[in-house]
């Protein structure tokens, strides 16, 4: 046996050395998938592969969404490229009502998550009419789709296909009654707001009980001081701008 030992020592250096010259061997993840984060997420209940984006209380002229996309397995150490494409039934026109998007993207090496900037451009059709792009992932050198699909509750929501809807409708806030606050319309909303210092968010549910019976009362004295002054506000319908019965 002390005669083996020697050998078995310049044996285990050769190949030490043989593995130093090579390199390390890394997994190349060729059955990787690459799927969206936000469907694949570890807690079900909050899994979604639809989203509803609205542009109506934002002051910016563009909006960007950030989407998440993952891949299965562990790092590598190089980048690794996946597909995507936009799938024909969406309403939305690339180029038109969102910035047209690289069908290429990488996963950089040692990372397992990517993120697609989606820059949606407001446009005045969207005041009347909501819109729709959906986002298919598609195969690639580097990455598969076969996790497609997952079950959630007996319901089957995709992994590979995300879908945006987006408009720039707005809406009447849930504490807005017609009686204190007159015949809903957009522009009497944004100039409410604006006069009163706060957001249709505020309206949606933070006002207080006292706040809607003395607000609407004050911005109808506002309206008549600058009715008197000769500066009546109109609706965009031609006619003056009031307040409900309620708060004359």
């Amino acid at each position: 046996m002390k005669k083996i030992t020697p050998i078995i020592m310049v044996l285990l250096m050769a190949l030490i050395l043989v593995s130093c010259e090579k390199g390390l061997m890394t997994y190349d993840n060729k059955d990787a998938d690459v799927y969206f984060s936000d469907a694949g997420r570890t807690v079900p209940e909050v899994a979604f592969d639809s989203t509803y984006v609205s542009l109506s209380y934002s002051t910016a002229k563009d909006s960007t969404i950030k989407i998440v996309v993952a891949v299965s397995g562990s790092r590598v150490d190089h980048d690794r490229a996946y597909n995507l494409a936009i799938n024909p039934l969406s309403t939305a026109i690339e180029g038109v009502h969102f910035e047209a998007l690289p069908r290429s993207l990488m996963i950089r090496k040692n990372k397992l998550l990517d993120t697609i900037k989606l820059k949606l451009i407001r446009t005045a059709e969207m005041m009347t009419k909501s819109f729709f792009v959906k986002i298919d992932l598609m195969p690639s050198p580097d990455f598969s789709t076969k996790f497609n699909t997952r079950a959630i509750k007996g319901k089957s929501i995709s992994t590979i296909s995300t879908k945006i809807l987006f408009d720039d409708l707005l809406k009447k806030p849930k504490l807005w009654a017609d009686n204190r606050w007159g015949t809903f319309s957009r522009k009497k909303l944004l100039y409410v707001c604006d006069f009163l210092g706060i957001t249709p968010q505020y309206m949606d549910g933070d006002m207080s009980n006292d706040e809607v019976v003395a607000l609407p009362r004050l911005v109808q004295r506002h309206l008549d001081r600058l009715k008197l002054e000769g500066n009546p506000v109109y609706e965009e319908d031609g006619s003056l701008m009031a307040m409900g019965y309620l708060s004359l």
